[in-house]
């Protein structure tokens, strides 16, 4: 099997004096192999149609409070507060530690957001927003003196049994 290369056959002259159209129509010589393809038009890119790019936004689908119930290394124990009761969750703590959240007991905010990036996809995440400084959270502790314990019994006594 042999290849041969035919050389290139302008079919008409242009003229140089002439500004090039926006169509350029490009003859060429070939062997007839069963094809239709006589002639090829190019458009240039200046009249070619330039897609509109989109700017990225950003929709919040849903936003939840909570607190941090416990760190347990790779994962936090997490609980949010839905129709005035708690709903325990497991979270990746990175993106959580990054944000700031940190301490037990610390409140923050998630929201789940939906991205439409400029190229058109669609990407779904989740931000989270300390609502309290680790460092604003502290420990006290009370004396229980006599005078405090019966205060504390009366307060069980009429709200609640105290747990042993």
């Amino acid at each position: 099997m042999s290849v041969e290369v035919a050389p290139y056959v302008r079919g008409e002259q242009v003229p140089t004096t002439e500004e090039p159209s926006s169509v350029t129509t490009i003859k060429y010589a070939s062997r007839d192999y069963g094809s239709d393809i006589k002639w090829v038009h190019i458009r240039s890119a200046r009249d070619a149609r330039v897609q509109k790019k989109h700017e990225s936004t950003e929709k919040i689908l849903r936003r939840l409070r909570g607190f941090l119930v416990e760190d347990e290394g790779e994962e936090y124990k997490v609980a949010f507060v839905e129709n005035d009761g708690l709903v325990f969750y497991y979270l990746p703590a990175s993106p959580m530690r990054k944000a700031g959240v940190a301490a037990p007991n610390q409140p923050f905010q998630m929201d789940e957001v939906e991205v439409q990036l400029s190229s058109g996809r669609t990407v779904t995440g989740y931000t989270f927003v300390p609502l309290a400084k680790p460092s604003d959270a502290f420990i006290d502790s009370i004396d229980l003196n006599e005078e405090r314990r019966s205060k504390l019994a009366t307060i069980f006594k009429k709200f609640g049994k105290a747990k042993d």
